[in-house]
């Protein structure tokens, strides 16, 4: 009986691991989807995150799509880690999925900070044709 409930408890982990991923690549699909014109995406880029233009030029070259370039300085951001190491990180990690690039800078996991990473809640508006950069409004309960 403790082995099956075993069992159970561990298929539920590797499910939600499974859509927990899927949900950020979702967000970042989304992010990149939104990005129809590059200069307002670098200038709200610029304002969000504090990031000067060499910068945000060094994270469009070396990420794969736009949506990772609003991951890269989130990330940035949450683990106070310098923009190089965090590219660094990304090359390395980046096929181990973002828990582990999460991890490898210091991103707790079980903190509030990872499980925003994996609900992909980055607080970037992500709906195409929306205006980049902007926060998301927090969803309350309906009244």
């Amino acid at each position: 009986m403790k082995l099956r409930n075993l069992l159970v408890a561990l298929t539920m982990v590797l499910l939600t691991a499974g859509a927990a991923c899927a949900d950020l690549d979702s967000y970042l699909n989304r992010l990149t989807a939104s990005t129809a014109d590059p200069g307002q995406f670098r200038a709200d880029l610029g304002a969000h995150f504090g990031a000067s233009g060499p910068e945000i030029d060094l994270v469009l070259r070396t990420v794969t799509r736009h949506g990772e370039a609003v991951l890269c300085f989130w990330l940035q951001q949450q683990s106070r880690q310098p923009l190089d190491v965090v590219l660094r990180e990304y090359q390395a990690q980046r096929q181990q999925g973002w828990g582990a690039l999460a991890k490898s800078l210091g991103i707790k996991p079980g903190s509030d900070a990872f499980h925003a990473l994996k609900r992909g809640e980055l607080g970037w508006l992500s709906e195409p044709g929306g205006k980049g950069g902007k926060k998301e409004k927090a969803k309350g309960p309906k009244k």
